[in-house]
């Protein structure tokens, strides 16, 4: 289905219809708090399973193969993983995401659990 959106948003954009070619997709978030609301974005909390389909979509996005290998002469479409760690607030204590700045230090997550939850589909897709 992803390599199908990559074609359609090539077509559009070949035909003049489109600006860009980035998509804000697909949304890496790992899900581990019902009351963020957004669960449905995500693939779900696993960590592994989130960095296995979060490459198979950009593969398949960007029109490689989803086994890996070389790219053609240029990109289907482009993907943007999002979002990075600490992003969950979308209205909190007044706040919103457009003005918010997290500062985030060890302190608020374990070195551990910042690489192997947060940051682990990020590094796969880089990876692979």
């Amino acid at each position: 289905m992803v390599k199908a959106i990559g074609r359609e948003a090539r077509a559009v954009y070949n035909a003049g219809q489109a600006l860009g070619m980035t998509f804000w997709a697909p949304n890496i978030n790992v899900f581990r708090d019902p009351r963020w609301g957004r669960g449905q974005e995500t693939v779900g909390e696993d960590p592994l399973m989130n960095a296995k389909y979060s490459v198979a979509y950009v593969r398949g996005l960007q029109g490689d193969s989803f086994e890996g290998g070389e790219l053609g002469e240029r990109l289907q479409a482009s993907a943007c993983c999002k979002h990075f760690t600490a992003y969950d607030v979308d209205q909190w204590k007044g706040l919103d995401r457009f003005v918010f700045d997290a500062r985030v230090s060890l302190s608020s997550f374990s070195l551990t659990v910042l690489k192997s939850l947060f940051l682990h589909a990020f590094s796969t897709i880089i990876t692979n």
